[in-house]
C-alpha cells in the first residue's frame, strides 16, 4: 500500500488530507466547456465548407435556443439545391430536396409553390392542393403566398374551399394587410358560383371598387345580370383611369362582339394591339374579327404569323386552340396539339379542344372517336377532365341522332361532385341548339341544385322553361329568381307575359307569381 499515506498504512491516526474538489471540478467543467466548443466549431466549418451551407452561423450550433434556426437554415440550403436541380433538368432529385427542405424549414414560401408545381408537373393536384393549404399554417401574413394558395385553388375550382379560406383570413382583423388579396378571390370565386350579391358586397366592403381587379368584376357581374351598357360604362371608366390595362380592353372587345357592333369592336382591338403589339390576345380577337367577317385570306396570313411568333409560348398556343374550338377549326387545333405533343402534361387540354372543334363544325363522328381514343389511350385525362369528355360525348352522340345513348354520359356528368355552373352551363347550350332541350333542362337543373345562388344559370334555366313550356318546377325557380339582386328584367317580362296568358289561366301558382312579377317589374324599370 505504498500509494497510501503512512498513517493511514500503519492505522494510525494522522492529520486529514483536503483533495481540491472544488478546482478539480472548475478544471473538468472547462475541459468540457473547451471540448465542446471545439466540437461544435468542428461541425460548423464542417457544415458551412464541406456541406457548402453558407447561412449557418456558430452560435445556431452551439446555442440548444438556436438549433431550430439551424435547422431551417438547413432545410433553405436544400430548396436553393433544387432550385439548381431543376435548371439542370434533374427533376426526381430536386423532388427529394425539395420535401427534404420543407420538412425542416416548412415556412420557406419558394419552396412550397416550386414543390406545388411539380406535384402538378407528376399528374398530382391532390398532393399541390394539401401542400399549399398546409403552409397556410406557417405563412399567415404572407400575401402572395396567399395568393398562389387561392390562384391554384380557382384555377381548379375548389371554389368552395377557396371561400373557406378566404373567409378565414377575412374574419382576422389583424391581418388587415391582406384583406384585399382574399376579398378579390372570394369575390371572383362567388362570381363564379353565381353568387353574384356576394361578390359585389366584398367589392364594397373591402373598398375594391377603383381597383382594375374589382372594376372588371363588377363590369362582368352587370354584364351575366343582363346590363350590357351598365358594363361597358364600367370598362370604359376603368380604361380612363387605366389605359393599359389589356385584361379591361379584351372584355371590352368580346361584348362589343356579343352586342354586334363590328366598328367598334375593331377600334377596341386596334387599341390594344397599339398598347402592346407583342401580346398574343389582341391578335387573337383580329383572328376572330377575319373569321366573322368571312375573310379568309387576312385570316391564313395572320394565322401563320401567330404560329411563327408564339411557337414557343404554351399560354398563347392555348388561346389559338380555344379560338380553334369555338370556331370549328379542327385541321387549326390538331396542328396546336401537335406543338404541344413535346409536353404531354399539358397536351390534354389542346387535345380536348380538336374533339370540341370538331362538335363545332359538325364532325359529330369524327369528335367521338377522338374522345374514345383519348379515354383508352389517356386514361388520366379521363379522370382530370371528366366533366369535359362527359360533356362533349354527351353532345357528340345527340348529334349523330343517338339520343338514347347521349343520355348516359350526361348522367355520367350529372353524377359528378364539384360540378362547376358555367360548365354546365356551356353543355345545356350546345345541347339545346341541337334541338335537345330535355337534356338541356336536366343539366341546367342539375347546375341550380348544385349551386342555389349560381345567377347565370338560374336564368338559364328559366329561360329554358319559358321555351318549353316546363313549369313544373318554374314557381320554385321563380320564387328564387326574383329574390337575386337586380335580376334579369327580360326573364321577369317573359315569365310575366306567359303566365298571364289564358293558356296558364288555370294554373295554381298563377296569381302569386302574377303579383310578384309585377311588383318586380315596378321596381326593376331600365
Amino acid at each position: 500500500m505504498r500509494w497510501l499515506p503512512a498513517s493511514l498504512a500503519s492505522g494510525e491516526k494522522g492529520p486529514l488530507v483536503r483533495i481540491p474538489w472544488g478546482r478539480l471540478g472548475l478544471l473538468a467543467f472547462t475541459f468540457s466547456v473547451s471540448m465542446w466548443l471545439a466540437a461544435v466549431l468542428g461541425a460548423w466549418l464542417f457544415v458551412k465548407y464541406y456541406r457548402h451551407i453558407p447561412a449557418v452561423r456558430y452560435a445556431d450550433l452551439l446555442l440548444p435556443t438556436r438549433w431550430p434556426a439551424y435547422r431551417t437554415s438547413e432545410g433553405n440550403y436544400y430548396i436553393a439545391h433544387a432550385a439548381d436541380l431543376l435548371k439542370k433538368g434533374e427533376a426526381n432529385a430536386a423532388l427529394y430536396q425539395l420535401r427534404a427542405g420543407l420538412a425542416k424549414a416548412p415556412a420557406n414560401a419558394g419552396g412550397r409553390t416550386t414543390l406545388a408545381g411539380l406535384y402538378l408537373a407528376l399528374r398530382r393536384p391532390d398532393l399541390a392542393r394539401d401542400l399549399l393549404l398546409d403552409g397556410l399554417r406557417y405563412l399567415p401574413d404572407d400575401p402572395a403566398y396567399l395568393q398562389a394558395t387561392l390562384s391554384f385553388l380557382l384555377e381548379f375550382q375548389e371554389d368552395a374551399k377557396l371561400l373557406e379560406v378566404a373567409g378565414q383570413q377575412l374574419d382576422s382583423p389583424r391581418r388587415a394587410a391582406i384583406h384585399p388579396v382574399a376579398a378579390i378571390y372570394a369575390a371572383t370565386a362567388a362570381y363564379y358560383r353565381g353568387n353574384y350579391d356576394r361578390a359585389e358586397d366584398l367589392i364594397m366592403q373591402y373598398r375594391l371598387r377603383d381597383t382594375a381587379e374589382g372594376a372588371t368584376l363588377l363590369a362582368r357581374i352587370e354584364w351575366e345580370r343582363g346590363y350590357p351598357e351598365l358594363a361597358l360604362l364600367r370598362l370604359d371608366a376603368l380604361l380612363a383611369l387605366q389605359p393599359g390595362h389589356d385584361g379591361a380592353r379584351a372584355l371590352l372587345a368580346s361584348y362589343y362582339r356579343a352586342l354586334g357592333r363590328t366598328s367598334a369592336l375593331e377600334s377596341a382591338i386596334v387599341e390594344r394591339l397599339v398598347s402592346d403589339p407583342l401580346a398574343p390576345a389582341p391578335r387573337i380577337e383580329y383572328l376572330r374579327l377575319h373569321a366573322q367577317r368571312g375573310d379568309r385570306a387576312k385570316l391564313d396570313r395572320d394565322l401563320e404569323t401567330y404560329l411563327s411568333q408564339f411557337q414557343h409560348d404554351p399560354t398563347a398556343l392555348l388561346l389559338l386552340a380555344d379560338f380553334a374550338a369555338a370556331t370549328g377549326r379542327p385541321a387549326l387545333a390538331r396542328r396546336v396539339q401537335q406543338i404541344f405533343s413535346d409536353r404531354p402534361e399539358n397536351n390534354g387540354a389542346p387535345a380536348l379542344m380538336v374533339a370540341e372543334a370538331h362538335i363545332v363544325a359538325g364532325e359529330y363522328q369524327a369528335a367521338l372517336g377522338l374522345i374514345t381514343d383519348y379515354a383508352r389511350d389517356y386514361p388520366e385525362w379521363a379522370s382530370q377532365f371528366a366533366s369535359v369528355f362527359n360533356g362533349l360525348q354527351a353532345v357528340a352522340l345527340y348529334g349523330l341522332g343517338k339520343k338514347d345513348e347521349a343520355r348516359l354520359p350526361l348522367d355520367h356528368l350529372l353524377a359528378q361532385k364539384n360540378l362547376r355552373a358555367d360548365h354546365l352551363v356551356a353543355v345545356s347550350n350546345r345541347l339545346a341548339a341541337l334541338g335537345a332541350r330535355d337534356l338541356a333542362l336536366a343539366a341546367l337543373g342539375r347546375a341550380v341544385e348544385a349551386d342555389p345562388l349560381n345567377q347565370a344559370a338560374l336564368t338559364n334555366l328559366l329561360r329554358l322553361e319559358l321555351d318549353t313550356g316546363s313549369l313544373a318546377a318554374l314557381p320554385a325557380h321563380l320564387a328564387r329568381f326574383l329574390h337575386t339582386r337586380q335580376p334579369s328584367r327580360e326573364i321577369l317580362a317573359r315569365a310575366y307575359a306567359t303566365l298571364g296568358s289564358d293558356r296558364y289561366l288555370f294554373f295554381p301558382p298563377q296569381a302569386g307569381q302574377l303579383a310578384a312579377l309585377r311588383t318586380a317589374l315596378a321596381s326593376n324599370r331600365p
